[in-house]
């Protein structure tokens, strides 16, 4: 383990010599002035903002400890010359809390604080943030009196309100619809809806320029949104026509459901659309839309982008991929109660909650054991990577014996080929089953198995040699009859007439034939 430190700061513990899959934490101090940022691989990569930093030894390892000042420039001023801005101090430490405050001249207010760039920080006075660098806030300010314009669309007219308000306060306007027609909505100067409240109150704190719609009787459908805005729909409509509406969330929020005004849930689409029988008034829900993912490596293997957590916006799209180690293969990737989300590698997925995902290894190698009934293997056992191809052959012992089909250990059928393929994902064990040609069909008496010998006669299947072997008896198509463990000679067995196939299994020791039984 080869630590560093950049400018600024030193390594206070943590270097050595460590055993492959042990852990180490390492811990850096900061220079007087300075603060601790990050730690880095060598190639530049970002690997963890803690400190002191805990993880996995996995092989030779250099990262680095980068520190940063601790006092940055803070520019504040008055982006409009309309007031002034309390305090006037503009060095501050890392990680101070700071308070600027607006004065307005007279006939003015504040109408936000915006970064350089001009975008907007916050409307509020005072104003606190905490500094992370360097940075500039700008405030603006704007006249307290402000214009309200309104206008009427076709069938209907302008009843009251508008004009010149102050900042600040709270207006109401009033639209009133010609015979045979209804208020529908107000829409602003864009055409995105704002209410559908006749009359409609709001405060005012810019000028503003309200539209007001109307349209012919019907029902009325109201849309409420709260960190978000309505897109299109709403309004008023016939008596069983489709009513569509669709909201756009706020900057930091994402769209959850619709509920109807007593709050019983109605549904996640969106745009949403159902039937208009009567008037209706539906609300939009929206949750905060940053989430916590962390990504996770079990033992043998690690991810390519590296572990640890970050916050996502909602419905953002992940890439993650791992990297096995030697002898070892991706099996999964799990979720934190370890139930399955993928096999792929690289895996996509969509975040929509606080989420965790864990990389699950396995063995990568397996073993393909073959045996053989009347008959001895050719080709085929030995060692296979995962999901490649092994090709299992057998032959018979002479030729007065013919192959029939292979078995699993459960004694289960898998194939009447010979030689047969097949794709390997686990441990395999496999009977390749000769039956001597004019041997098995003895009706009800004795036949060979082995060295072991069994036959049926009235209703009982008789064994010998066979103590402690679980025996099963299936039909020619596989359907099982009966199962058993052979502790005693006699065994009740009803069987009806027809061809049966008997496995006797023991640990690695197995006998199978065919038997014939004829009322």
């Amino acid at each position: 383990m080869i630590l560093s430190a950049g400018e600024n700061g030193t390594i206070k513990s943590g270097e050595g010599i460590y055993v492959v899959n042990t852990e180490a934490t390492v811990e850096a101090r900061e220079n007087y002035d300075y603060h601790f940022v990050n730690w880095t691989n060598a190639k530049g990569e970002i690997i963890s903002s803690s400190n002191p930093y805990t993880f996995i030894v996995k092989s030779e390892t250099a990262i680095q400890a980068n520190f940063a000042p601790s006092i940055y420039q803070v520019n504040v001023f008055a982006a409009t010359y309309n007031g002034t801005i309390l305090p006037k101090k503009n060095e501050y430490a890392y990680g101070t809390e700071v308070e600027v405050e607006a004065v307005a001249d007279s006939g003015y207010h504040l109408a936000k604080w915006a970064n350089a760039q001009g975008d907007s920080l916050s409307d509020d006075n005072p104003y606190r943030f905490v500094v992370k660098g360097p940075m500039t806030v700008q405030a603006y300010f704007a006249g307290n009196s402000h214009s309200v314009r309104l206008s009427a669309g076709e069938n209907g007219t302008i009843k009251s309100g508008g004009g010149i308000c102050p900042y600040g306060s709270e207006t109401t306007i009033e639209a009133a619809a010609d015979t045979g027609y209804h208020f529908a909505k107000w829409t602003n100067a864009k055409g995105d809806s704002v209410s559908a409240n006749n009359p409609y109150r709001f405060v005012v704190k810019e000028d503003t320029e309200l539209w007001a719609h109307f349209t012919i009787g019907g029902y009325q459908v109201s849309v409420i949104a709260e960190n978000g805005r309505i897109k299109s729909g709403g309004g008023m409509y016939a008596y069983n026509t489709e009513a569509e509406i669709e909201v756009v969330a706020d900057p930091g929020y994402h769209f959850v459901k619709w509920t109807d005004g007593k709050g019983g849930n109605l549904s996640v689409d969106n745009p949403y659309r159902f039937v208009v029988k009567s008037d209706t008034t539906v609300q939009a829900h929206f949750a905060a839309g940053k989430y916590l993912v962390i990504l996770s490596a079990s033992n043998n293997g690690k991810l390519k982008s590296g572990t640890g957590g970050a916050m996502y916006m909602f419905d953002d799209e992940i890439t993650v991929e791992a990297v096995a180690d030697s002898g070892y293969r991706l099996a999964k990737w799990t979720d934190a109660n370890g139930d399955s989300l993928s096999a792929d590698n690289p895996y996509t997925f969509v975040v929509k909650s606080d989420m965790q995902v864990w990389a699950r290894f396995a063995v990568g190698r397996y073993r393909v054991s073959l045996f053989a009934q009347n008959g001895r293997i050719k080709s085929g056992e030995g060692e296979y990577a995962y999901n490649t191809e092994a090709e299992a052959g057998a032959v018979a012992d002479d030729d007065s014996c013919r192959f029939v089909k292979w078995v699993n250990a459960a004694g289960d059928s898998l194939s009447a080929a010979n030689p047969y393929r097949f794709a390997v994902k686990e441990d395999v064990e496999m009977t390749a089953i000769f039956e001597k040609e004019g041997k098995g069909d003895t009706g009800n008496g004795t036949f060979p198995v082995g060295e072991a010998r069994a036959y049926y006669a009235e209703d009982v299947l008789h064994l010998a040699g066979l103590e402690g072997f679980v025996v099963s008896v299936n039909t020619i198509d596989g359907r099982q009859i009966l199962q058993f463990k052979a502790d005693d000679a006699e065994h009740p067995a009803a069987l009806p007439a027809g061809i049966y196939i008997l496995n006797a299994a023991s640990g690695k020791e197995r006998y199978i034939t065919k038997l014939v039984i004829r009322k």
